[in-house]
C-alpha cells in the first residue's frame, strides 16, 4: 500500500493483529481426581477457587489484597473475563466389571462411570464424607445446603443475574467431589470427552469406550460449554498417572487374581504398561482433540496440570521434568509405585508422565504445579496469567488521536476466514477482490486473504450512521467493562464481530527521519544518536528540545500533550509508566521499534 506523506516527515506502518471481536470469554474445566488418596488436595483446591475467579472476574490480579509497592495498573489489572463458563468433571471413567465384595471406590469403576459428564450434584459438599468407621474425610461446606444441585456449568455473565458472590458459592459446591470414584484415573479421557463433539467422525479421536460419544455439542449432555470465540483453558488435579484405557485396555484393569498376576497392582498398572501398543489411548489424542475444537484459533487453549512433579521444578520445561530420576515409574514399597513427591502432610504423589506429555503439546500455553506443595495459589496465578495473556477486549495499547472529522490516521485490514476469497460491502470492504498477505500462525507462515475495511467517522461518541466498517471505540459501556485502565480504546465494527476464523490487522502511521543534514526539531525526530547528548542538542531548536532517549533515538522532550506538535501525545515507552516521556504519534502499539 503507499502511504501519503505526513508533513514535515515521511511515515511508515506500524501493524497489529487484532483478534476476532477481542477475546473475553473463558470456557474453564476443571478435572479433578475423585479416588481415594484425594483429600486434602480437594481442600487445597477448594481454599484457592474464590480467589480464582475474583481475579478472573475482576481484572484485577491482587484482588483483595494490597498490591506491592511500584506496582503500577498496567501490571496489576487486565481485561476481565466478560463471560466465564465453570464445569467440573471427576476422572471416573468407569471401564471394570468389579467385584461383588470389593470396596466401594472400586465397584464405582462399573460401567462408564461418570462418562465425563459436567458434574451438577452437591451431595458431598452437603453430607460431607465419613469412612465405614464414621470417621470424617472431607468436611460439609458451609453454605452449599442452600445452594442446591446445579445446572451442568455455571454461566456467568459481567452485569447478568449471577453475581461472582455465587458463582464462586454454587461452584465451590459442585466441585467438592469427594473420595469414592474409581482408582483407575482416566484424567485425559474425562478432560476430552468432557468437550469432543457428540458427532465426532475420526476414530482417532472420536472413539470412545463401549462405543459411547463425546458429551460436547451439538447433542452431548455438555453442549454448550466450549464457544468458539472463548479461551479453553483446563485444568487436571491429580496425585496419580492417568490411566485413559481403550476398549481393549479393559484387559489392564480387570478385576480378579489373573489380572492381579499379570499386570500387578491397582497404583502400577497403568504406569507400567503405559507403553504397550492398544491398551492406553496414546496422549497425542488429547492435545490433537483440544486443539480440533479451535482449528483456527489453537492459541486460545491453555492447559494446566496440579499433578506429582517434585516441588521445585514449576518453571522447568516439560522435557526436562519428564528427565527427573524421581519422575520414572518404577515399583517401590507394598506394591506401590516410587512417589514423585510427597507433601509435608506425607501425602504422596506418583510420576504423571502422560499428562506431562500433554502439556509439552501446549508449550508455552502449558502450566504445571507440585500437587505436593503446600499451597495450590502459586498454579492458579500461573493459570490466571496465561488466561490474562490471551485476553484482550480488543483493547490496543495507547490512544489513538482522532482529527476534527473524527477519523485516526490508520487503515484496518480483514483477515477473511480460511478459503474465503470475496470481499463484502456489508462489512465494509471497499474491493471486490481480496488481496494476499503474509501471515504467521502457531509458527508457521502461511498466505491468508485480507480486505481492506472503509473507516467510519466518529460523531458526538457514536459511530455516524448508515455507514459500515470500522471505528474507533473510547467511549462504549463495553470497552469500559472488558478493557483495564490504559487500555481503553479499541477498533470496533458497526456490524459487530468478525466472522470465526478470522480477524484483523490495523496499521497506524508513525514518523520516520528524513535523511536531511541541516533537519531540526520535528524534522530531527527519529534520527539516530548512538548515546550522544549533544547530537539531539544540536538537533533542537525554539520550538522542540529534543533529547536522547534509551533506544538510541532523538526524540521531543514533553511532560503533557500540549508540549507536542498538533496529533501528538505525551507518553513513555509502551506506555509503561516508567522511563523519560517525549512525543508521539500514536500507533499500535506505541512506538515499538
Amino acid at each position: 500500500m503507499e502511504l501519503a506523506a505526513l508533513n514535515p516527515c515521511t511515515v511508515s506502518s506500524a501493524s497489529i493483529r487484532v483478534d476476532t471481536g477481542g477475546v473475553s470469554d473463558v470456557d474453564l474445566l476443571f478435572v479433578i481426581d475423585n479416588s481415594g488418596s484425594m483429600a486434602s488436595e480437594q481442600e487445597k483446591l477448594a481454599l484457592q477457587l474464590p480467589q480464582l475467579v475474583n481475579v478472573l472476574v475482576s481484572g484485577d490480579r491482587y484482588f483483595g489484597r494490597t498490591a506491592p509497592a511500584g506496582i503500577t495498573d498496567k501490571e496489576r489489572f487486565f481485561t476481565p473475563v466478560r463471560s466465564l463458563h465453570l464445569g467440573v468433571v471427576s476422572t471416573n471413567m468407569g471401564g471394570r466389571e468389579p467385584l461383588s465384595n470389593e470396596q466401594a471406590n472400586v465397584q464405582s469403576c462399573a460401567g462408564l462411570g461418570d462418562d465425563g459428564r459436567l458434574l451438577s450434584s452437591t451431595t458431598v459438599a452437603v453430607d460431607g464424607e465419613y469412612d465405614d468407621r464414621g470417621r470424617e474425610i472431607l468436611a460439609p461446606l458451609p453454605g452449599c445446603d442452600s445452594v442446591g444441585d446445579q445446572p451442568p456449568y455455571q454461566d456467568y455473565v459481567m452485569g447478568g443475574e449471577l453475581s461472582s458472590e455465587d458463582l464462586v458459592q454454587n461452584f465451590a459446591c459442585v466441585s467438592r467431589l469427594g473420595t469414592l470414584g474409581c482408582p483407575f484415573e482416566q484424567q485425559l479421557e474425562a478432560m476430552w470427552k468432557a468437550v469432543a463433539p457428540s458427532n465426532g467422525r475420526d476414530p482417532a479421536l472420536h472413539e470412545f469406550l463401549d462405543g459411547s460419544h463425546g458429551q460436547g455439542d451439538p447433542n452431548g449432555r455438555n453442549k454448550g460449554f466450549v464457544r468458539d470465540n472463548a479461551i479453553l483453558a483446563v485444568l487436571q488435579v491429580s496425585d496419580e498417572e492417568d490411566c485413559s484405557i481403550t476398549d481393549m485396555g479393559k484387559e489392564l484393569i480387570a478385576a480378579g487374581p489373573e489380572s492381579e498376576e499379570k499386570y500387578g497392582g491397582v497404583n502400577l498398572r497403568c504406569g507400567q504398561f503405559a507403553e504397550e501398543p492398544g491398551l492406553l489411548w496414546p496422549s497425542a489424542r488429547y492435545v490433537d482433540g483440544l486443539r480440533s475444537l479451535k482449528p483456527d484459533n489453537p492459541d486460545l487453549i491453555v492447559y494446566g496440570a496440579i499433578v506429582g512433579i517434585p516441588i521445585g521444578t514449576e518453571n522447568e520445561t516439560p522435557e526436562a521434568i519428564l528427565a527427573l530420576d524421581e519422575m520414572a515409574f518404577a515399583p517401590g514399597a507394598d506394591g506401590l509405585p516410587k512417589p514423585s513427591c510427597v507433601s509435608a502432610q506425607q501425602d504422596v504423589a506418583y510420576p504423571p508422565r502422560r499428562l506431562i506429555e500433554v502439556a509439552k503439546g501446549f508449550g508455552q500455553d502449558a502450566v504445571l504445579h507440585s500437587i505436593c506443595d503446600d499451597s495450590f495459589a502459586p498454579a492458579l496465578e500461573k493459570l490466571i496469567e496465561r488466561i490474562a495473556s490471551k485476553l484482550s477486549g480488543n483493547c490496543l495499547p495507547q490512544p489513538l488521536v482522532p482529527d476534527a472529522d473524527g477519523l485516526v490516521r490508520c487503515d484496518v485490514f480483514e483477515m477473511l476466514p480460511r478459503g474465503d476469497e470475496d470481499c463484502i460491502p456489508e462489512h465494509g470492504h471497499d474491493n471486490a477482490k481480496s488481496t494476499t498477505r503474509e501471515v504467521t500462525e502457531n509458527g508457521e507462515v502461511e498466505q491468508r486473504n485480507v480486505c481492506h475495511m472503509q473507516q467510519v467517522a466518529v460523531v458526538g461518541e457514536q459511530p455516524e450512521e448508515g455507514k459500515v466498517g470500522w471505528y474507533y471505540d473510547y467511549f462504549s459501556r463495553e470497552l469500559i467493562e472488558e478493557c483495564s485502565e490504559g487500555d481503553r480504546q479499541r477498533i470496533s465494527f458497526t456490524f459487530g464481530q468478525l466472522p470465526s476464523g478470522g480477524g484483523a490487522f490495523i496499521e497506524c502511521f508513525r514518523p520516520v527521519p528524513r535523511i536531511e543534514e541541516n533537519a531540526k526539531g520535528m524534522d530531527a525526530v527519529n534520527i539516530g544518536c548512538g548515546e550522544d547528548e549533544a547530537i539531539c542538542g544540536q538537533r533542537s531548536n525554539d520550538a522542540y528540545t529534543l533529547f536522547c532517549t534509551p533506544d538510541n533515538t532523538c526524540q521531543i522532550e514533553c511532560e503533557t500533550n500540549p508540549n507536542c506538535p498538533a496529533g501528538w501525545v505525551c507518553g513513555t515507552k509502551q506506555d509503561s509508566g516508567s522511563g523519560p516521556k517525549y512525543c508521539q504519534i500514536p500507533t499500535c502499539p506505541a512506538d515499538d521499534n
